[in-house]
C-alpha cells in the first residue's frame, strides 16, 4: 500500500486524486522544517512539497522506503537532487501548471512598476492625492528583452505582442526556427540588455544562470531600463541591482523571488523606485490546484505503472513508452546481471554497445537497466535513477555507442565488463520482438535463455565433454532445463550453456570443472 505524505498546503484537489486511488493512503501535513521531516520520512513511498518544505540530505538518509518526491510547481530548489538520485528517488515537478499565473504576474509588476500603482495606493490610504507624483511610462512600443524563453518566457512573449511591444529574447537553446514562430528576435545577452526597455528573467536556476545579471550587466542597460525577475532569485545579482537602482544606473526593478526567501536583510527597502511581491507568481487558486492535481497523478502513474513524468533527476519514460521499451529493458537488466555474476575480480569498466535498428531512438532506459541489473548483485538498493551515479561513486568507467548494423541479428545489445582480471562480452538479441535471448558469450555465438539458474562452461570441443558435463550436473540432483552448445571452429573452442531448474553447490561446480578439456565453469543467478 503506497503511503504518501502531502506538504505545504497541498491542494485538496490533489490531495484527493490520493485518496480516491484504492491501496493508496495520504497524510497532510503543514510545511516541515528538515528535522521534523527527517524523523517522519522514513514511513512513506512518496511525498508531495511546494516550496516550503526543504528536502535535505539529511532527511533522506532516513528515507528507507522513499521512491518519488513531486514538486507542486517548477522550482526544485528546495530538493537536493543529487542526493535523492544516490537514494534511488525520481524527483518530478510541473512545469506547465503555473505558466499562465506567473504570466500574468510578470505583467501585473511590469505595470505597476511603471505606472507607480503601490505608491500611488498608499498615498491614497495616507489620504492624500498626489496625482502629480506619479508620472507613468507607457509599454506600447517598447522593446521586452526576455531573458529563457521556455514555457512561461514563451507565454510572456505571446502577451507582449498583444501590448504592441517589440519582443527580444535571449535563450542558448532556442533555435531559430521556434524564435520566428514566436514572433521574436533571437539575440545574445548583451545585445538584449542594450536594447530593452523591459527585461524579463525566465531562466531556470542553474550553476551557469547564477548571478547572470551583474554589476557589469547593468552598466551595460538603458537609464530607462527596468527589469522584471519572476523566476528564481539570485539570477539578478540583488546586491548589485540595489546599487544600480540607488545609483539610478536603471529607472526601476520589479521582484518576486530572492536569493533567501523570506530575506534576512533585504537590500531593497530604502528604495522607491522597486516593487516586491513575496513569490507570489504561482500564487493563484488555478494554479495551485492544476499543479497538485499534475504532481499527484504522476506519482500515482510512478508508483503503480513506473511511468516517470517530467523527472529533473532522470529521462521521463511515459506509459506507452514503457510499455513498448519492456521487452528491452527486460533484456538489458538480464544482460547486466549476468556480467555481475560472470565476472571474476573487481570491475573497471562497462562499455554498452547498440547494433541495429532497436526501434527506439532514445537508449537511455534501456542502458539504466543494464546497469541496474550490472549493480545490483554488488550494491544494495540500487535503480533506474541511482545505477549511473553509483557506477561513478565506485569507480567504474562506463561508455555507450551505436552502431548501424549488427552482424548476425536485426540489432543486439552488448555488455563488455573489464575487471582487474578479465574481460568478457554478452550479447543479446530479442526473438519476435519480446523474447529475450543471450546470443554471444565473448563472440561464441548461442541461443540461450536468460533466467534462473545457469552453468556457463568454456571447454574444447572434444567429444564426450558435454555428456561428462551434464552427467556430472545429473548426478548431483540438479535438473538440467535446457542446454544449448557453441563453438568456433570444429575441434577448437566451445561453449555449453545450461539452465536448471536450482543452483548447483560449490563442489559440483569444481568437479564440472574438473572434468577433461574443461577450461572453466561458472555458475550465473538471474532474476530474483
Amino acid at each position: 500500500m503506497p503511503k504518501i505524505l502531502a506538504l505545504d498546503g497541498l491542494s485538496e484537489e490533489g490531495v484527493d486524486v490520493f485518496r480516491q486511488m484504492a491501496g493508496f493512503e495520504v497524510d497532510v501535513k503543514p510545511a516541515q522544517k528538515p528535522d521534523e521531516l527527517a524523523a517522519i520520512i522514513g514511513e512513506y513511498d512518496g511525498i508531495v512539497v511546494r516550496s516550503g518544505t526543504k528536502v535535505t540530505p539529511e532527511a533522506l538518509q532516513h528515507a528507507k522506503n522513499l521512491k518519488v518526491i513531486g514538486r507542486a510547481g517548477v522550482g526544485t530548489d528546495n530538493i537536493d537532487k543529487d542526493a535523492a538520485t544516490k537514494m534511488g528517488v525520481v524527483v518530478m515537478n510541473t512545469p506547465g501548471g503555473n505558466t499562465i499565473s506567473t504570466c500574468e504576474h510578470t505583467f501585473a509588476l511590469m505595470l505597476a512598476l511603471c505606472r507607480n500603482v503601490p505608491e500611488a495606493h498608499a498615498s491614497m490610504k495616507a489620504g492624500r492625492w498626489d496625482r502629480k507624483l506619479f508620472m507613468g511610462a507607457e509599454v506600447r512600443g517598447k522593446t521586452l528583452g526576455i531573458v529563457g524563453v521556455g514555457r512561461i518566457g514563451g507565454a510572456v512573449a505571446k502577451r507582449a505582442q498583444a501590448f504592441e511591444m517589440k519582443v527580444l529574447a535571449y535563450d542558448p537553446i532556442l533555435t531559430k526556427l521556434k524564435a520566428e514562430s514566436l514572433g521574436v528576435e533571437l539575440v545574445s545577452l548583451d545585445d538584449l540588455l542594450e536594447r530593452s526597455d523591459f527585461i524579463s528573467v525566465h531562466a531556470p536556476k542553474t550553476e551557469k544562470t547564477n548571478n547572470m545579471i551583474r554589476k557589469e550587466h547593468f552598466k551595460k542597460m538603458k537609464d530607462t531600463a527596468r527589469i522584471i525577475n519572476c523566476a528564481r532569485g539570485g539570477i539578478v545579482n540583488e546586491q548589485d541591482l540595489a546599487e544600480a537602482l540607488r545609483d539610478k544606473t536603471i529607472a526601476g526593478a520589479a521582484l518576486d523571488v530572492y536569493s533567501k526567501e523570506p530575506p534576512d536583510e533585504n537590500p531593497f527597502m530604502d528604495l522607491d523606485n522597486i516593487v516586491m511581491t513575496p513569490h507570489l507568481a504561482a500564487s493563484t487558486g488555478e494554479a495551485q490546484q492544476t499543479v497538485a492535481v499534475d504532481v499527484a497523478k504522476q506519482i500515482v502513474d510512478y508508483l503503480t505503472t513506473g511511468a516517470i513524468v517530467n523527472a529533473v533527476n532522470v529521462p521521463s519514460l511515459d506509459p506507452e513508452t514503457r510499455k513498448k521499451l519492456q521487452p528491452l529493458l527486460y533484456l538489458g537488466e538480464r544482460l547486466g546481471q549476468f556480467q555481475a555474476s560472470y565476472m571474476e575480480g573487481t570491475p573497471t569498466s562497462i562499455e554498452i554497445e547498440y547494433a541495429g535498428e532497436l526501434g527506439v531512438s532514445d537508449t537511455y532506459p534501456i542502458t539504466a537497466a543494464v546497469l541496474t541489473g550490472f549493480l545490483t548483485p554488488l550494491i544494495d538498493s540500487v535503480n533506474v535513477v541511482s545505477a549511473p551515479v553509483l557506477l561513478k561513486d565506485h569507480g567504474i568507467e562506463f561508455s555507450e555507442t551505436r552502431q548501424a548494423k549488427p552482424s548476425d541479428y536485426a540489432f543486439q545489445v552488448t555488455v563488455k565488463v573489464k575487471t582487474d582480471q578479465e574481460t568478457h562480452a554478452i550479447a543479446g538479441t530479442l526473438f519476435g520482438k519480446t523474447d529475450p535471448r543471450i546470443c554471444s558469450i565473448d563472440g561464441m555465438r548461442v541461443d540461450a535463455v536468460p533466467e534462473g539458474w545457469m552453468v556457463i562452461c568454456m571447454n574444447e570441443d572434444k567429444p564426450a565433454v558435454l555428456g561428462r558435463v551434464a552427467l556430472t550436473i545429473g548426478e548431483s540432483g540438479a535438473n538440467i532445463a535446457n542446454l544449448v552448445l557453441g563453438r568456433d571452429e570444429p575441434g577448437q573452442n566451445a561453449t555449453t550453456v545450461l539452465n536448471l531448474d536450482g543452483p548447483i553447490s560449490d563442489e559440483v561446480l569444481d568437479q564440472v570443472q574438473r572434468v577433461p578439456h574443461v577450461k572453466y565453469a561458472r555458475l550465473v543467478k538471474l532474476g530474483p
